[in-house]
């Protein structure tokens, strides 16, 4: 199917965002339980540990003793769900490794900094019971997912804990104040102000310029090589450019992928959209090789 297909669909569903509640769009989010399901061919196993839980998928193809730790988006306040765990069971069939999912704690009930510290528990867990060495750990994670990707990052570099290999960054929710082009962006599967509500709940009583709330603020060097992912249309881009500058400042080796147009999050649309599959190929080619990464990429 053409990117124009599904910008079509997306419009309908960006309508109901205008004025709706976080509870609401919980409730109405429950029926894409039905529309994705992990592929038959992954295993999915859960681990509970005290009060978090993690996920396990685990393709037949392993090739690979990478493993990936994704940290699923819904804009800090919508749970793990079946769409994210297929995409993330997309990509490791397609790069050959496993990947453990970290289903934090949400906002509001939760705001900010405990999916931080969740993430930095997960992690913990991974090379400490799973016997997993940080260097063959790779952070993925999308919209708050990216958001968490990088503040762990922070979080684990100032507590002195050993970095993952590297960390992919897909349409990251950086700016909580809504600077740039936040609200001038066409982006058909995001609505502006649904999304501020979303980063609100989440900040809570934070000041927005706190560098774990928003790296943006950060002092990002040491940090692991890193890729961010962008759509050209989406509601995010210009948070995620101000960010792939910053890096740059901070020496450190980030590879920014704007992509013409798409929007917010396009990879849920994998292996349907051709978009979808090239962008998760690219993902696939960083987490096999971040040292090689390109500078830029447009």
């Amino acid at each position: 199917m053409t990117s124009s297909v599904f910008r079509l669909l997306l419009r309908a569903q960006k309508r109901a965002q205008r004025g709706a509640t976080i509870e609401s769009v919980r409730r109405m989010s429950r029926w894409t339980e039905r529309l994705y399901s992990v592929p038959k061919d992954v295993r999915w196993d859960k681990v509970e540990r005290g009060d978090l839980n993690y996920e396990w998928l685990t393709p037949k193809n392993v090739s690979s003793s990478q493993v990936i730790f994704h940290i699923h988006g819904g804009g800090f306040v919508f749970p793990l769900y079946n769409p994210i765990r297929f995409t993330t069971a997309y990509l490791v069939r397609l790069a050959g490794t496993r990947a453990v999912l970290v289903d934090y704690h949400l906002a509001p009930e939760h705001p900010f900094p405990t999916a931080v510290e969740d993430c930095v528990r997960a992690y913990r867990w991974l090379l400490d019971e799973e016997k997993v060495s940080p260097e063959k750990v790779v952070f993925t994670g999308e919209s708050a997912g990216g958001n968490l990707v990088l503040t762990t990052l922070l979080a684990l570099r100032d507590a002195g804990d050993p970095l993952p290999a590297a960390g992919v960054s897909i349409c990251p929710a950086l700016d909580f104040e809504g600077g740039g082009t936040f609200y001038t962006q066409d982006d058909p599967m995001a609505d502006a102000d649904f999304v501020m509500r979303q980063l609100t709940a989440y900040r809570g009583n934070a000041d927005p310029h706190t560098p774990l709330l928003s790296p943006l603020y950060a002092d990002l060097r040491g940090l692991p090589p890193l890729l961010v992912q962008v759509g050209e249309a989406e509601v995010l881009r210009s948070g995620a450019e101000a960010f792939a500058a910053r890096a740059e400042q901070c020496d450190v080796r980030v590879t920014l992928q704007i992509w013409p147009g798409m929007w917010h999050f396009w990879h849920l649309f994998v292996p349907w959209l051709p978009e979808a599959r090239q962008a998760m190929i690219e993902i696939r080619d960083f987490i096999r090789a971040p040292e090689k990464s390109h500078a830029k990429w447009k």
